[in-house]
């Protein structure tokens, strides 16, 4: 079982000893596709937990995951003071349960420090990552960037002769996950497998986000062609997208942006017959519950970071500027504007079908 805690406070939970640690990706999307190699120092750990320090959302995802020890030690937006407490938070935590080795999934300077400040014997980072000369074991990147994001991670755990059992992001909701989607089905007059979510929002930029009136769209298509309600999701960032495709919208929607916990998030996400999505959290969310899904690529690249389930596909019309990997564009979002309604739709039934 694992144990999710909101800060470096001991627990009477803690082992005396870990094998592994990590310093997890913050953003909630990348979070996801590093579960693969988080779950192989799971299953290799001997002695211990494998203890995880995360930012707030991606704590939420390795607490998930069974056989590790999962600490928050940063919080989104706090700045140069925020990011010095991170570093004292979490080198305490090293110290304190003294794995034997830890991974850097990221390759921040902060990252590099904290591993060093943390008195850790081996230190896996990657060659070119800020304060790389701070780790002792340096991974090579990808040679082409066609490599996803998940191998790119397993890349670290591989390096020192760890076996990855499955490369495909899996989360197991829990029986409160499951309890608090019931009940947000529960108040809202939904029925399990009866509605899709959308997730307009994108909070890396508005590169990444298909137009709201398209969303509407596909949101009044998908009531009228599969009887399906419509659900509208994201963070509280995403709040003018998400208010945009509700207003936009013809028929009657449930607009819960901002409103859920992540527990209650991931339990509804489980009951939902389909997810819809930019390149998200949301996304990456949605396939790790083995909910089918329609990615939306526009200025970043599928092969990347797309969804790796079953059930799951992608819509990426290639602009001769893309994949640019921007935050913003200059060329008036060309890319949003290449992926229509129909084409949508047409994923949406194909991925119905495969997780009917």
């Amino acid at each position: 079982m694992s144990t999710s805690l909101p800060g470096p406070a001991p627990s009477a939970t803690e082992p005396k000893q870990v094998s592994f640690a990590v310093r997890a990706p913050n953003w909630l999307g990348d979070a996801v596709l590093a579960i693969p190699a988080v779950k192989a120092l799971t299953g290799e750990s001997r002695r211990g937990r494998v203890v995880v320090l995360a930012s707030a959302s991606s704590a939420q995802v390795f607490s998930r995951i069974p056989g590790t020890l999962t600490f928050n030690i940063k919080t989104p937006g706090s700045g140069l003071a925020g990011s010095a407490r991170s570093l004292i938070d979490g080198s305490a935590v090293l110290r304190r349960l003294a794995p034997v080795m830890v991974f850097s999934l990221t390759r921040s300077l902060s990252s590099a420090v904290l591993c060093f400040l943390g008195r850790v014997p081996r230190r896996v980072g990657f060659r070119r990552a800020a304060g790389a000369w701070l780790y002792t074991d340096r991974v090579n990147e990808p040679g082409s960037s066609k490599e996803h994001l998940v191998d790119t991670y397993c890349r670290l755990v591989e390096s020192v002769g760890l076996a990855v059992e499955t490369r495909t992001p899996s989360i197991q909701p829990s029986a409160e996950d499951r309890t608090n989607g019931e009940d947000v089905l529960r108040r809202q007059g939904l029925s399990q497998g009866g509605f899709i979510c959308l997730f307009p929002g994108a909070r890396y930029g508005p590169s990444k986000r298909w137009e709201s009136s398209r969303f509407a769209l596909l949101g009044d298509t998908a009531a009228a062609k599969f009887g399906l309600d419509v659900v509208i999701l994201g963070g509280r960032e995403d709040r003018q997208s998400c208010e945009a495709v509700a207003e936009g919208m013809t028929k009657t929607n449930v607009n819960l942006c901002g409103t859920l916990d992540f527990s209650a998030l991931v339990g509804t996400l489980g009951l939902s017959a389909a997810v819809v999505a930019n390149d998200s959290g949301g996304m990456h969310l949605g396939a790790a519950l083995g909910v089918p899904v329609v990615g939306l690529f526009f200025s970043t690249d599928p092969e990347w970071t797309g969804p790796l389930s079953r059930n799951s596909a992608v819509i990426y019309k290639r602009a001769e500027c893309s994949p640019c990997f921007k935050r913003d564009c200059r060329r008036g979002s060309v890319c949003t504007r290449t992926i229509t309604v129909e084409d949508v739709t047409t994923e949406l039934e194909r991925v119905l079908g495969s997780g009917s």
